[in-house]
């Protein structure tokens, strides 16, 4: 619930000087809550007080929850990080400010994320994912391609066909993409600015008759009309840069319920990675 959401919801009377400053919030929503709460104060004549106690009334923690949501609906209208940047750094945080300010964001992207997920979505994919004989690729370029990196390394402890699709090395995407059938499965990620590439190869897949499965910031990614099954992940940040915790703990619960649907298998592949790793990779030659 925005801010515009939960004046309008108020069933309470409220004071000259606080519709004076429901004017101004409104009027300057969300740019003018990232002034700090004096300078919000002067413009009607006030005091800082005044505002704290008038957001509480509106069901705000505090200053710093309706800022971090003005800066949530600040940068979901902004595309690059450039344009992030002055928006975010308006009220010239200090380093101490930006530690809890991160805290404050992921905090409620993840309490948002979880409460507002497709469940459903979230069962088909687990099952989608550890079929028989389904071939499972994962898929994301730039910055999601840390959230596919973390979860092909996972699924191949749990799966025995995952192939991760990368944009460099000996074969291109589109030659990655050549054999694609009814038996493949893509878990694809894209966050803002989204990938063509991805939005691509997850349209090709639909057509030769695959699965896919998408985690991404928003429904409305282009991505999206072409995925069976959508995981959204909300990735506001106090910083020009957006945030992936949210994402990536969505990735840890896809992780876990993959794993305990294949429980023995998993146990049977740590076991022979146990032996793989630490006679060749882990100890030295001769150590004991």
């Amino acid at each position: 619930m925005n801010l515009n959401q939960r004046i309008a919801s108020y069933g309470r009377k409220l004071s000259k000087t606080e519709r004076l400053l429901v004017e101004e919030m409104q009027a300057r929503y969300p740019q003018g809550l990232l002034e700090s709460a004096t300078a919000l104060a002067k413009k009607v004549g006030t005091s800082p007080s005044t505002v704290v106690r008038l957001l509480a009334k509106l069901g705000y923690e505090s200053y710093a929850q309706a800022q971090m949501e003005a800066r949530s609906e600040v940068t979901a209208r902004l595309a690059s990080p450039g344009e992030r940047a002055d928006a975010v750094g308006a009220d010239n945080p200090t380093a101490r400010a930006c530690l809890n300010n991160a805290l404050l964001h992921d905090l409620h992207n993840l309490k948002e994320t979880f409460a507002s997920i497709d469940a459903a979505a979230f069962e088909s994919a687990v099952r989608l994912l550890t079929q028989r004989k389904a071939r499972v690729h994962v898929l994301g370029f730039r910055q999601a391609a840390p959230l596919a990196s973390h979860v092909a390394l996972y699924l191949n402890m749990c799966l025995p066909a995952v192939k991760p699709m990368a944009a460099a090395g000996p074969l291109s995407l589109e030659d990655q993409l050549l054999w694609i059938d009814e038996a493949d499965v893509l878990l694809a990620f894209t966050f803002r600015r989204y990938s063509v590439a991805t939005a691509g190869a997850v349209k090709y897949f639909r057509q030769r008759g695959g699965k896919v499965v998408l985690i991404t910031d928003s429904a409305s990614a282009p991505a999206a009309a072409s995925a069976h099954h959508v995981l959204v992940a909300r990735s506001s940040s106090a910083s020009p840069f957006d945030s992936y915790t949210a994402a990536f703990s969505v990735c840890n619960a896809l992780l876990a319920a993959v794993a305990q649907r294949r429980k023995q298998a998993l146990g049977d592949a740590l076991e022979r990675g146990e032996g793989l790793w630490d006679a060749q990779w882990i100890r030295s030659p001769g150590a004991e």
